[in-house]
């Protein structure tokens, strides 16, 4: 449901934002202050500002749960000190001529910001039903309100966002993995966060529409994980991505996003130290593992189309066949025995079936092996496997299936 639809949040205050010719420097100071606060939080949720005045701003979101986010960011932020700042939130299908400031939506946020009484958030039902599995904050029904410019009476939900404290820490659940989203297309962006914001342990800390902004961004943020188009204006998204990986400030795996017709610039990819790569029209599941395994440091080998560009590329390589490669001369004769199965394709379970070892030990040994290598990830262990001619490139049986 989110897919289609955009996410407008209304925010204003009488007093916090408002400069006045007739209030102090000290004020105005504060004012300006707020209002670049609340410009913050939309950024920091990947919202984009439509409009500003002395009184508040309007913003869009591609998702629903990430605009409630916002507003309870903001709620929360200094910028709501003076206790009157209003917001609204409303979604819904953005206007036949694009993302002009009007359409449905606006009217009904602006609406429900007008509503709102002091330090209070009202969504509408629309934004409760998309949002509420995603969002930590209690939500309950306000009423039926009318609207300026809206015929029917319309449901609002009131954000209890300092209703109740906050829950401990579970110690045993894993931090949430934090993504950034570097590709040209509007639609693939907003594709890709509407799927991954939907997950409870996985949040989009920034869009980037160029290779530029992607490393900025990346700098700024230190997410754990980037989705790269390999095709991006401004600096290609190898290049970007050969930056990020290479900032010993970063701890970032990127996972580059590509397309059939685009085979010949993995080989590359892997060679600069990408977590693997994705096609853009994958399934969610796909794009979900994606990032969850490039996130616990491993790689994205498995995929029946991954194993195959891997074993074409090598070729490149040109690797020299015979005996253990001098490059590998430190490395146990088990754990070459886990390289060449690994640069096969085969996933820890799959080599602890096939040298009769248990899975925590397959782990170890390739942990071992990385750090011997001083690789990042598998990945490039693979790469290092086909150049130094431990593994010589086959194609696969199945090579004339297109899956």
């Amino acid at each position: 449901m989110d897919e289609a639809f955009v996410s407008i949040l209304v925010a204003e205050s009488e007093s916090a934002l408002s400069p006045s010719a007739h209030a102090t420097d000290a004020a105005n100071s504060h004012a300006r202050g707020s209002l670049a606060v609340l410009r913050a939080h939309v950024g920091e949720h990947g919202g984009r500002e439509l409009r500003s005045s002395g009184a508040g701003l309007t913003a869009s979101f591609g998702s629903a749960a990430a605009a409630v986010r916002c507003a309870l960011a903001m709620q929360r932020s200094p910028a709501a000190a003076g206790g009157d700042l209003r917001i609204g939130v409303d979604a819904g299908e953005p206007p036949a001529g694009g993302e002009a400031l009007h359409g449905l939506p606006v009217a009904v946020a602006t609406g429900l910001c007008a509503a709102a009484g002091d330090a209070e958030i009202l969504v509408s039902e629309a934004v409760r039903h998309i949002a509420a599995p995603r969002v930590e904050a209690v939500m309950e029904p306000a009423g039926a309100l009318r609207l300026p410019g809206i015929r029917a009476p319309l449901g609002a939900v009131r954000v209890l966002w300092e209703a109740a404290p906050a829950a401990a820490p579970d110690p045993a659940a894993p931090p949430r993995i934090t993504v950034l989203i570097a590709d040209d297309q509007l639609l693939v962006r907003t594709g890709f966060r509407v799927i991954l914001d939907a997950e409870p342990d996985i949040r989009v800390v920034g869009e980037a529409a160029d290779g530029r902004s992607a490393v900025a961004l990346a700098r700024s943020r230190a997410p754990d994980v980037v989705l790269m188009d390999i095709r991006m204006p401004e600096l290609d998204g190898l290049r970007a991505a050969e930056e990020i990986i290479g900032d010993p400030e970063l701890a970032t795996a990127v996972v580059m996003l590509t397309t059939f017709d685009v085979g010949h610039y993995v080989y590359e990819a892997l060679r600069i130290g990408a977590s693997g790569f994705l096609l853009k029209d994958a399934p969610a599941s796909r794009l979900l593992d994606a990032v969850r395994v490039a996130a616990a440091g491993d790689a994205l080998i498995a995929p029946s189309v991954t194993r195959r560009l891997i074993e074409q590329f090598a070729r490149a390589a040109q690797p020299r066949p015979g005996g253990t490669p001098k490059a590998l001369a430190e490395l146990t004769a088990r754990e070459l025995d886990v390289l060449r199965l690994l640069a096969r394709g085969l996933s820890n379970a799959e080599i602890a079936a096939q040298l009769v070892l248990g899975e925590n030990t397959v782990k170890t040994h390739v942990a071992h092996l990385l750090a011997k290598l001083g690789l990042r990830d598998r990945v490039q262990a693979v790469v290092v496997a086909y150049e130094s001619g431990l593994v010589a490139p086959e194609l696969p049986a199945e090579r004339a299936d297109p899956g």
